[in-house]
């Protein structure tokens, strides 16, 4: 968790330092925030938010963002002898950077979304079983249990599409897909998500 937060301080400086920067220029722009939820390929819900600034560039425009989100993802299985419940908790911190096809000033409608970013996932995840007593930890009303936390960094592709009603509101719907890599090769996975998002600018 230290690693999370250090890599969340780090990403909120560089993003204050780009914006700060952008603002200098005196070229259009605006800050906001997105909020929406998300689920992965195996059906897990996760929501969260972005703090983001959009800088305008003729008809099109980039979009640097600082997203965070958390999800609680529980499975139950059996082997026919013994019943195990798993529970995993996942916290998301990512920098990404966004160009916007089709997002300006002047325009509504539809436009269109391609980018990439850099994250890191912190993952707590625990199994039990209340029958079942060969897990490792013992529980005090029969069976056991097994848990395993950990962070990891990985890279972002990200591709949506969204459409903008005006100048402060819109709607997108987006693809981005972590490439997680951990110490070994069990830690290491290519996790393909789905998330719609509301995004307010000023």
């Amino acid at each position: 968790m230290k690693h999370l937060l250090r890599f969340t301080l780090i990403l909120a400086c560089l993003m204050l330092g780009l914006v700060s920067a952008a603002a200098q220029t005196e070229k259009p722009g605006a800050v906001g925030v997105r909020v929406g939820a998300g689920t992965d390929i195996e059906g897990g819900v996760a929501y969260g938010g972005q703090l983001d600034y959009i800088h305008y560039h003729k008809s099109n425009a980039f979009e640097l963002g600082l997203a965070f989100f958390s999800g609680k993802f529980e499975e139950e299985s059996s082997n026919g002898f013994n019943t195990y419940y798993e529970e995993t908790k996942v916290l998301v911190v990512g920098a990404i950077f966004n160009y916007l096809i089709r997002y300006s000033l002047e325009l509504e409608g539809p436009y269109f979304v391609s980018g990439i970013g850099v994250g890191a996932v912190s993952v707590e995840w625990e199994e039990r079983s209340p029958t079942d007593t060969t897990l490792g930890t013992l529980l005090p009303g029969g069976g056991s249990m097994q848990d395993e936390d950990g962070t990891v960094g990985g890279m972002i592709i990200n591709f949506g599409i969204g459409y903008r009603f005006n100048e402060t509101f819109d709607l997108r719907a987006q693809v981005p897909t972590f490439f997680i890599s951990g110490s070994d090769e069990r830690d290491s996975a290519v996790v393909p998500t789905f998330t719609i998002t509301l995004g307010l600018h000023i």
